[in-house]
């Protein structure tokens, strides 16, 4: 696929062809790539390693490069030296793990294996870095890592999280797949497991575990543990969600499922993160976990609209002569915000822009339809979870316009604020003078 397609086999064979070179490469400094995002530093490494990030990085709002390392979280390098210190600092913890690559050993020579199993464990790495992620750990076929600090709001942890588990998802399906079948691979026999959660300032403890020369700084809590129970329970090529993620942004059950399983005939839903541990009284715990609707959240993902229009189910129609956009408002100066790469504050004055270009292939006049869904407990009941049409437009041109070569795009504009917690949508649906539908996208607002 177009900027996506061939990432994976950079990897794959930046590992084949350079794995005598590459501890060298990073010992050694190489042409500066751009200003790191955490340190201000030049960013070193081996070719590849930042080439993800600067196809993501961008999309999302985001700006350098993450060049952290892997292991103790920046935050907490001063607890690697006293055994006796403890933190409390929320985090948002993601686990992923390969599922079935042990079969992939029994078909495939050991060598090839290796090279495919560590181009994907660098694929995750840098999906996970490229929103911010700290990589934390890798266990096997597992890559654990935290997404937050003390200097990022726990919403825009969240948020990235989510990001990175649908980017994930479309790495996989867009481009690791398609290359595996290029190399004669079946590629059911691979597969993503994602369990995400996300513990408040009151619920996970930081320390060293461990002795001083062997061991490491990382965080304990109930949700934390979590992650990885639900990627165990996550189902193939699947991100799960747990409890303390959905009730702190309130995430929209429109874009989550329960999870179900089918036996003899009969589906039982399964809410609740098995086994449905007991607290100290002997009361279970009833720890809700929910799909992430994939299908559902790559509509208002901020990858291209051209991207996401080509996933299997989607209901995004790309068009390269439309754009659609929204921009925060303060004054007489705007700024762009990234579809649901972060959260804002309440009462934000936005401007959601659709623009066309003026040019023979596209039937004007255009209608232009801008319809909001509000989510979240503050939005109202009565237009709780429901579409609502915002505003109709017309676009038209001139026959002068036509004709010049240089004629500026058409453009229009709806106006909203931010008003709700929580995860909100605006859709732009277009439709030409034939009343055929030429344009549809969504921008997700998330509110804090």
């Amino acid at each position: 696929m177009n900027c996506i397609g061939s990432i994976f086999e950079g990897h794959f064979n930046n590992i084949a062809t350079n794995r005598s070179v590459v501890l060298d490469s990073y010992n050694q400094k190489t042409r500066p790539l751009t200003e790191s995002a955490n340190t201000g530093l030049e960013a070193s490494g081996p070719q590849d390693e930042f080439a993800l990030q600067q196809l993501l990085r961008p999309y999302f709002g985001k700006f350098g490069v993450n060049d952290s390392p892997i292991g103790t979280h920046p935050d907490f390098i001063d607890l690697d030296h006293d055994n006796s210190l403890t933190r409390n600092q929320y985090i948002c913890t993601l686990f992923v793990d390969i599922k079935r690559s042990t079969r992939l050993s029994l078909l495939y020579d050991l060598d090839f294996i290796f090279q495919f199993k560590n181009a994907v464990i660098k694929t995750c790495t840098e999906t996970v870095r490229s929103f911010d992620g700290h990589v934390h750990r890798l266990m096997g076929d597992a890559v654990m890592a935290f997404f937050g600090s003390n200097s990022t709001s726990k919403e825009d942890a969240i948020a990235d999280a989510i990001n990175c588990s649908v980017c994930l998802r479309v790495l996989l399906e867009e481009d690791i797949k398609p290359w595996m079948q290029r190399q004669g691979m079946d590629p059911s026999d691979f597969g993503f497991r994602v369990g995400c959660d996300f513990g408040d300032h009151n619920e996970v403890v930081w320390g060293k575990f461990g002795y001083e020369n062997l061991g490491e700084v990382s965080a304990t809590g109930l949700q934390v543990d979590m992650a990885s129970k639900l990627q165990s329970l996550a189902g193939k090529n699947q991100a799960m969600l747990g409890q303390g993620l959905l009730d702190y942004v309130e995430w929209p059950a429109k874009y989550s499922k329960i999870k179900t399983k089918t036996k003899n005939g009969e589906t039982e839903n399964l809410p609740f993160v098995t086994p449905n541990i007991t607290d100290r009284n002997g009361i279970p715990l009833n720890y809700q976990m929910r799909e992430l609707a994939y299908t559902k959240s790559i509509e208002f993902s901020a990858l291209p609209a051209s991207i996401r229009s080509a996933i299997n189910d989607s209901k995004v129609i790309s068009n390269e002569k439309i754009s659609f956009k929204c921009f925060v408002v303060n004054g007489d100066e705007q700024s762009e915000y990234k579809s649901s790469s972060r959260f804002l504050d309440k009462k934000l004055d936005l401007s959601f822009e659709v623009s066309a270009r003026v040019t023979g292939e596209l039937k004007f006049p255009l209608k232009v339809v801008f319809t909001k869904t509000n989510h979240g407990k503050q939005t109202p009941f009565d237009e709780r979870d429901k579409e609502q049409v915002r505003s109709i437009k017309t676009l038209s041109v001139t026959p002068s316009q036509y004709r010049s070569l240089f004629a500026p795009g058409v453009k229009t504009y709806c106006q909203e604020s931010t008003a709700y917690r929580g995860m909100h949508t605006m859709k732009c649906d277009v439709f030409d003078s034939g009343n055929s539908h030429v344009f549809r996208d969504w921008i997700g607002v998330m509110i804090k």
